[in-house]
Protein backbone atom coordinates (compact mmCIF):
# COMPACT_ATOMS: atom_id res chain seq x y z
CA UNK A 1 0.00 0.00 0.00
CA UNK A 2 1.33 3.43 -0.92
CA UNK A 3 2.12 5.90 1.91
CA UNK A 4 -0.61 8.30 0.72
CA UNK A 5 -3.21 5.53 0.80
CA UNK A 6 -2.11 4.40 4.24
CA UNK A 7 -2.42 7.91 5.61
CA UNK A 8 -5.87 8.30 4.05
CA UNK A 9 -6.97 5.06 5.67
CA UNK A 10 -5.62 6.03 9.08
CA UNK A 11 -6.88 9.62 9.20
CA UNK A 12 -10.70 9.20 9.35
CA UNK A 13 -10.70 6.88 12.41
CA UNK A 14 -8.24 9.17 14.17
CA UNK A 15 -10.40 12.21 13.48
CA UNK A 16 -13.54 10.47 14.73
CA UNK A 17 -11.94 9.34 17.99
CA UNK A 18 -10.23 12.72 18.52
CA UNK A 19 -13.57 14.45 18.04
CA UNK A 20 -15.21 12.10 20.54
CA UNK A 21 -12.47 12.75 23.08
CA UNK A 22 -12.78 16.50 22.57
CA UNK A 23 -16.51 16.23 23.16
CA UNK A 24 -15.83 14.35 26.37
CA UNK A 25 -13.50 17.13 27.54
CA UNK A 26 -16.10 19.82 26.80
CA UNK A 27 -18.81 17.82 28.54
CA UNK A 28 -16.71 17.60 31.71
CA UNK A 29 -15.35 21.16 31.58
CA UNK A 30 -17.18 22.10 34.77
CA UNK A 31 -15.90 19.13 36.75
CA UNK A 32 -13.31 18.96 39.50
CA UNK A 33 -9.62 18.63 38.62
CA UNK A 34 -8.05 15.17 38.50
CA UNK A 35 -4.32 15.05 39.13
CA UNK A 36 -3.60 11.32 39.37
CA UNK A 37 -5.02 8.10 37.99
CA UNK A 38 -6.75 5.83 38.07
CA UNK A 39 -7.80 5.28 41.70
CA UNK A 40 -7.00 8.61 43.39
CA UNK A 41 -8.29 11.24 40.98
CA UNK A 42 -10.63 12.87 43.43
CA UNK A 43 -8.59 12.66 46.65
CA UNK A 44 -6.26 15.57 45.91
CA UNK A 45 -2.98 13.71 46.42
CA UNK A 46 -1.16 15.55 43.62
CA UNK A 47 0.67 13.99 40.68
CA UNK A 48 2.19 10.50 40.28
CA UNK A 49 5.39 11.62 42.00
CA UNK A 50 3.43 12.22 45.21
CA UNK A 51 2.83 8.49 45.72
CA UNK A 52 5.65 6.82 43.76
CA UNK A 53 9.42 7.02 43.68
CA UNK A 54 9.19 7.38 39.89
CA UNK A 55 8.15 10.86 38.69
CA UNK A 56 5.97 9.24 36.02
CA UNK A 57 4.29 6.79 38.41
CA UNK A 58 4.21 3.03 38.60
CA UNK A 59 6.55 0.71 40.43
CA UNK A 60 6.87 0.59 44.19
CA UNK A 61 5.03 3.32 46.10
CA UNK A 62 6.88 5.83 48.21
CA UNK A 63 6.33 5.95 51.97
CA UNK A 64 3.64 8.63 51.57
CA UNK A 65 1.99 6.65 48.78
CA UNK A 66 1.86 3.54 50.92
CA UNK A 67 0.37 5.43 53.86
CA UNK A 68 -2.23 6.97 51.52
CA UNK A 69 -3.63 3.49 50.86
CA UNK A 70 -4.55 3.08 54.52
CA UNK A 71 -8.34 2.98 54.78
CA UNK A 72 -8.10 4.31 58.35
CA UNK A 73 -6.52 7.49 56.92
CA UNK A 74 -3.28 8.19 58.66
CA UNK A 75 -1.97 5.21 60.63
CA UNK A 76 1.82 5.41 60.38
CA UNK A 77 3.72 2.25 59.48
CA UNK A 78 6.57 3.55 61.63
CA UNK A 79 9.76 5.34 60.63
CA UNK A 80 13.10 3.59 60.76
CA UNK A 81 15.74 2.09 58.54
CA UNK A 82 14.19 0.47 55.48
CA UNK A 83 10.91 2.29 55.98
CA UNK A 84 11.72 5.97 55.50
CA UNK A 85 10.40 9.04 53.77
CA UNK A 86 13.21 9.96 51.36
CA UNK A 87 12.62 13.73 51.48
CA UNK A 88 15.94 15.34 52.54
CA UNK A 89 16.03 16.83 56.02
CA UNK A 90 16.61 20.57 56.09
CA UNK A 91 19.10 20.26 58.98
CA UNK A 92 21.05 17.34 57.46
CA UNK A 93 20.19 17.03 53.72
CA UNK A 94 22.90 14.42 52.98
CA UNK A 95 21.80 11.94 55.62
CA UNK A 96 21.30 8.57 53.83
CA UNK A 97 17.72 7.27 53.74
CA UNK A 98 16.36 3.89 52.64
CA UNK A 99 12.87 2.72 51.67
CA UNK A 100 12.38 -0.97 50.84
CA UNK A 101 9.28 -2.46 49.27
CA UNK A 102 7.47 -5.56 48.04
CA UNK A 103 4.86 -6.05 45.29
CA UNK A 104 3.10 -9.41 44.78
CA UNK A 105 0.19 -9.91 42.33
CA UNK A 106 -1.70 -13.20 42.19
CA UNK A 107 -4.47 -14.00 39.69
CA UNK A 108 -7.16 -16.68 39.99
CA UNK A 109 -8.69 -17.01 36.50
CA UNK A 110 -11.68 -18.77 34.94
CA UNK A 111 -13.09 -18.30 31.47
CA UNK A 112 -14.31 -19.66 28.18
CA UNK A 113 -12.93 -19.26 24.67
CA UNK A 114 -15.36 -20.66 22.12
CA UNK A 115 -15.52 -24.42 22.72
CA UNK A 116 -12.65 -24.42 25.20
CA UNK A 117 -12.63 -23.65 28.91
CA UNK A 118 -9.88 -21.50 30.39
CA UNK A 119 -8.94 -22.61 33.88
CA UNK A 120 -9.72 -22.51 36.65
CA UNK A 121 -6.08 -21.64 37.09
CA UNK A 122 -3.91 -19.60 39.41
CA UNK A 123 -1.30 -17.32 37.85
CA UNK A 124 1.54 -15.72 39.83
CA UNK A 125 1.64 -12.49 37.81
CA UNK A 126 4.38 -10.65 39.68
CA UNK A 127 6.69 -11.06 42.66
CA UNK A 128 8.97 -8.08 43.01
CA UNK A 129 11.20 -6.69 45.76
CA UNK A 130 13.14 -3.48 45.61
CA UNK A 131 13.52 -0.06 47.04
CA UNK A 132 15.18 3.31 46.86
CA UNK A 133 18.21 4.87 48.52
CA UNK A 134 18.48 8.67 48.76
CA UNK A 135 21.43 10.90 49.53
CA UNK A 136 20.64 14.59 49.26
CA UNK A 137 19.39 15.32 45.72
CA UNK A 138 20.46 11.85 44.51
CA UNK A 139 18.30 8.71 44.50
CA UNK A 140 18.89 5.17 43.27
CA UNK A 141 15.84 3.02 42.60
CA UNK A 142 15.90 -0.68 41.69
CA UNK A 143 13.75 -3.81 41.68
CA UNK A 144 14.33 -7.55 41.39
CA UNK A 145 11.60 -9.69 39.81
CA UNK A 146 11.11 -13.44 39.50
CA UNK A 147 10.37 -13.82 35.77
CA UNK A 148 8.98 -17.11 34.49
CA UNK A 149 11.24 -18.18 31.61
CA UNK A 150 12.15 -21.89 31.42
CA UNK A 151 11.69 -21.94 35.18
CA UNK A 152 12.15 -18.71 37.07
CA UNK A 153 14.83 -16.14 36.33
CA UNK A 154 15.72 -13.19 38.53
CA UNK A 155 15.69 -9.98 36.53
CA UNK A 156 15.45 -6.26 37.19
CA UNK A 157 12.59 -4.52 35.41
CA UNK A 158 13.64 -1.07 36.57
CA UNK A 159 16.83 0.45 37.94
CA UNK A 160 17.77 4.07 37.57
CA UNK A 161 19.71 6.92 39.15
CA UNK A 162 17.88 10.21 39.68
CA UNK A 163 19.21 13.68 40.35
CA UNK A 164 16.72 16.27 41.59
CA UNK A 165 17.98 19.50 40.08
CA UNK A 166 15.22 21.54 41.73
CA UNK A 167 11.68 21.11 43.00
CA UNK A 168 9.74 19.59 40.12
CA UNK A 169 12.77 18.99 37.88
CA UNK A 170 14.53 15.59 37.81
CA UNK A 171 17.03 13.87 35.55
CA UNK A 172 17.10 10.07 35.45
CA UNK A 173 19.46 7.56 33.83
CA UNK A 174 18.83 3.82 33.67
CA UNK A 175 16.16 1.26 32.78
CA UNK A 176 12.58 2.52 33.10
CA UNK A 177 9.08 2.55 31.59
CA UNK A 178 8.94 5.11 28.80
CA UNK A 179 6.57 8.06 29.38
CA UNK A 180 3.74 7.38 26.91
CA UNK A 181 -0.02 7.80 27.31
CA UNK A 182 -1.85 6.85 30.48
CA UNK A 183 0.37 5.01 32.94
CA UNK A 184 -2.10 2.42 34.20
CA UNK A 185 -1.48 -0.78 36.15
CA UNK A 186 -3.36 -3.03 33.69
CA UNK A 187 -0.63 -3.79 31.15
CA UNK A 188 -3.00 -6.02 29.13
CA UNK A 189 -5.08 -3.08 27.89
CA UNK A 190 -4.61 -2.59 24.16
CA UNK A 191 -3.19 0.91 24.59
CA UNK A 192 -0.39 -0.64 26.68
CA UNK A 193 0.21 -4.20 25.46
CA UNK A 194 -0.17 -3.59 21.71
CA UNK A 195 2.01 -0.48 21.92
CA UNK A 196 4.79 -2.50 23.57
CA UNK A 197 4.43 -1.14 27.09
CA UNK A 198 3.78 -4.53 28.61
CA UNK A 199 5.00 -5.87 31.95
CA UNK A 200 8.62 -6.35 30.82
CA UNK A 201 8.79 -3.60 28.17
CA UNK A 202 11.24 -1.19 29.77
CA UNK A 203 14.11 0.62 28.06
CA UNK A 204 17.44 2.11 29.01
CA UNK A 205 17.34 5.84 28.59
CA UNK A 206 18.11 9.34 29.75
CA UNK A 207 15.00 11.16 30.93
CA UNK A 208 14.16 14.68 32.03
CA UNK A 209 10.99 15.03 34.14
CA UNK A 210 9.46 18.46 34.71
CA UNK A 211 6.36 19.11 36.80
CA UNK A 212 5.22 22.73 37.06
CA UNK A 213 2.05 24.34 38.37
CA UNK A 214 -0.12 23.45 35.38
CA UNK A 215 2.32 21.77 32.99
CA UNK A 216 4.15 18.45 33.10
CA UNK A 217 6.77 17.47 30.51
CA UNK A 218 8.56 14.11 30.38
CA UNK A 219 11.20 13.53 27.69
CA UNK A 220 13.30 10.39 27.18
CA UNK A 221 16.13 9.43 24.81
CA UNK A 222 16.18 5.62 24.84
CA UNK A 223 18.33 2.78 23.51
CA UNK A 224 16.14 -0.31 23.93
CA UNK A 225 16.20 -2.90 26.70
CA UNK A 226 19.65 -4.12 25.49
CA UNK A 227 19.05 -7.70 26.70
CA UNK A 228 15.53 -9.11 26.26
CA UNK A 229 14.83 -8.48 22.57
CA UNK A 230 16.78 -9.66 19.50
CA UNK A 231 19.46 -7.18 18.35
CA UNK A 232 17.50 -6.27 15.21
CA UNK A 233 14.52 -5.21 17.39
CA UNK A 234 16.47 -2.99 19.78
CA UNK A 235 14.84 0.41 19.21
CA UNK A 236 16.71 3.68 19.61
CA UNK A 237 14.67 6.84 19.68
CA UNK A 238 12.93 9.55 21.65
CA UNK A 239 9.57 10.02 23.35
CA UNK A 240 7.96 13.05 24.94
CA UNK A 241 4.75 13.45 26.91
CA UNK A 242 3.22 16.84 27.68
CA UNK A 243 0.15 17.33 29.86
CA UNK A 244 -1.68 20.38 31.13
CA UNK A 245 -4.24 21.00 33.84
CA UNK A 246 -7.13 23.01 32.37
CA UNK A 247 -8.02 25.17 35.35
CA UNK A 248 -9.99 23.23 37.93
CA UNK A 249 -11.85 21.24 35.31
CA UNK A 250 -9.75 18.64 33.52
CA UNK A 251 -6.34 17.59 32.29
CA UNK A 252 -5.23 16.69 28.77
CA UNK A 253 -2.01 15.14 27.56
CA UNK A 254 -0.26 14.17 24.36
CA UNK A 255 2.60 11.77 23.70
CA UNK A 256 4.82 11.35 20.64
CA UNK A 257 7.38 8.60 20.03
CA UNK A 258 9.82 7.95 17.17
CA UNK A 259 12.32 5.09 17.07
CA UNK A 260 14.54 3.13 14.71
CA UNK A 261 16.06 -0.35 14.72
CA UNK A 262 17.86 -2.40 12.09
CA UNK A 263 14.56 -4.20 11.29
CA UNK A 264 12.01 -1.37 11.37
CA UNK A 265 11.09 2.20 12.19
CA UNK A 266 8.25 3.26 14.47
CA UNK A 267 6.06 6.33 14.91
CA UNK A 268 3.48 6.47 17.71
CA UNK A 269 1.27 9.04 19.37
CA UNK A 270 -1.32 9.24 22.12
CA UNK A 271 -3.98 11.75 23.14
CA UNK A 272 -5.34 11.20 26.64
CA UNK A 273 -7.50 12.87 29.23
CA UNK A 274 -8.31 12.47 32.90
CA UNK A 275 -11.29 14.11 34.55
CA UNK A 276 -13.01 14.20 37.90
CA UNK A 277 -16.80 14.03 38.08
CA UNK A 278 -18.09 15.60 41.25
CA UNK A 279 -16.54 14.40 44.49
CA UNK A 280 -16.28 10.64 43.95
CA UNK A 281 -16.19 9.72 40.25
CA UNK A 282 -13.71 9.99 37.39
CA UNK A 283 -13.18 9.38 33.69
CA UNK A 284 -10.03 8.19 31.90
CA UNK A 285 -9.84 8.28 28.10
CA UNK A 286 -7.09 7.63 25.57
CA UNK A 287 -6.69 7.19 21.82
CA UNK A 288 -3.34 6.02 20.49
CA UNK A 289 -1.98 5.25 17.02
CA UNK A 290 1.28 3.80 15.78
CA UNK A 291 2.92 2.62 12.57
CA UNK A 292 5.78 0.19 12.06
CA UNK A 293 7.62 0.27 8.73
CA UNK A 294 10.08 -2.44 7.66
CA UNK A 295 13.57 -1.27 6.75
CA UNK A 296 14.12 -3.69 3.85
CA UNK A 297 10.73 -3.47 2.08
CA UNK A 298 7.46 -1.52 1.92
CA UNK A 299 5.64 -3.56 4.59
CA UNK A 300 3.88 -1.54 7.28
CA UNK A 301 1.66 -2.26 10.27
CA UNK A 302 -0.62 0.47 11.61
CA UNK A 303 -2.50 0.18 14.90
CA UNK A 304 -5.28 2.33 16.34
CA UNK A 305 -6.39 1.74 19.94
CA UNK A 306 -8.89 3.46 22.24
CA UNK A 307 -9.57 3.19 25.96
CA UNK A 308 -12.35 4.57 28.18
CA UNK A 309 -12.92 4.03 31.90
CA UNK A 310 -15.62 5.41 34.20
CA UNK A 311 -15.13 4.85 37.91
CA UNK A 312 -17.02 5.62 41.10
CA UNK A 313 -15.73 5.43 44.67
CA UNK A 314 -18.59 3.75 46.49
CA UNK A 315 -16.48 4.10 49.62
CA UNK A 316 -13.08 5.80 50.05
CA UNK A 317 -11.36 2.41 49.72
CA UNK A 318 -13.70 0.87 47.10
CA UNK A 319 -13.48 1.83 43.41
CA UNK A 320 -16.23 0.42 41.16
CA UNK A 321 -15.63 0.91 37.43
CA UNK A 322 -16.64 0.00 33.91
CA UNK A 323 -14.16 0.18 31.06
CA UNK A 324 -13.91 -0.56 27.36
CA UNK A 325 -11.15 -0.79 24.80
CA UNK A 326 -10.83 -1.31 21.08
CA UNK A 327 -7.90 -2.12 18.80
CA UNK A 328 -7.72 -2.16 15.00
CA UNK A 329 -4.86 -3.33 12.79
CA UNK A 330 -5.43 -1.05 9.84
CA UNK A 331 -3.04 -2.82 7.44
CA UNK A 332 -4.28 -6.33 8.23
CA UNK A 333 -7.74 -6.52 6.62
CA UNK A 334 -9.40 -4.72 9.51
CA UNK A 335 -8.37 -7.24 12.20
CA UNK A 336 -9.90 -5.89 15.43
CA UNK A 337 -10.36 -6.69 19.12
CA UNK A 338 -12.92 -5.11 21.44
CA UNK A 339 -13.10 -5.57 25.19
CA UNK A 340 -15.58 -4.48 27.86
CA UNK A 341 -15.31 -5.06 31.57
CA UNK A 342 -16.80 -4.46 35.00
CA UNK A 343 -14.45 -4.40 37.95
CA UNK A 344 -13.79 -3.44 41.54
CA UNK A 345 -10.60 -2.24 43.24
CA UNK A 346 -11.11 -2.79 46.97
CA UNK A 347 -8.32 -1.70 49.32
CA UNK A 348 -9.19 -4.04 52.19
CA UNK A 349 -6.02 -3.19 54.13
CA UNK A 350 -3.19 -0.77 53.56
CA UNK A 351 -1.07 -3.63 52.22
CA UNK A 352 -3.78 -5.75 50.53
CA UNK A 353 -6.06 -5.04 47.56
CA UNK A 354 -8.77 -7.33 46.16
CA UNK A 355 -9.63 -6.65 42.50
CA UNK A 356 -12.32 -8.90 40.92
CA UNK A 357 -13.24 -8.28 37.29
CA UNK A 358 -15.50 -9.64 34.54
CA UNK A 359 -14.31 -9.27 30.94
CA UNK A 360 -15.88 -9.95 27.55
CA UNK A 361 -13.69 -9.76 24.46
CA UNK A 362 -14.75 -9.97 20.81
CA UNK A 363 -12.07 -10.75 18.19
CA UNK A 364 -12.52 -10.75 14.44
CA UNK A 365 -12.39 -14.25 12.91
CA UNK A 366 -12.19 -15.81 16.41
CA UNK A 367 -14.78 -16.87 18.99
CA UNK A 368 -15.61 -14.41 21.77
CA UNK A 369 -13.80 -14.75 25.05
CA UNK A 370 -15.25 -14.39 28.56
CA UNK A 371 -13.05 -14.17 31.66
CA UNK A 372 -13.63 -13.93 35.40
CA UNK A 373 -10.60 -12.60 37.29
CA UNK A 374 -9.92 -12.00 40.98
CA UNK A 375 -6.55 -10.30 41.36
CA UNK A 376 -4.93 -10.35 44.81
CA UNK A 377 -2.41 -7.54 45.28
CA UNK A 378 -0.04 -7.35 48.21
CA UNK A 379 2.09 -4.23 48.42
CA UNK A 380 4.49 -3.01 51.06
Amino acid sequence: MKPEARRAKLLPPLLRVAASLLGLVLATFSCRAAHAYPQFVFKGYGDCNSCHHSPTGGGLPSRWGLESLNVSWGADSGPGWGNQDLTPDAANPYQPKVDLGLDVRLLPLLGTDGDATIGPTFIPMLAEVGGAVALGPWMFYGTITAKKQAGYLLTSREHWLKYQASSGLDVRLGRMVLPFGIRQPDHTQYVREDFEFDKYDQSYGLEVDFRGGAWSVFGNLFAGDLTGRPPERQERGAVVTVSRELGDAAALGISALASLSTARSRLAGSLFGRFGLGSSAYVLAEVAAQQFAAQDNDDTLSTLAEYLRLGWFVRPEMDLYVEAGNRSLLDADGLTKTRAGLGLNWQLLRWFEFAPQLLVEARSDLPPRMLALAQLHLVY
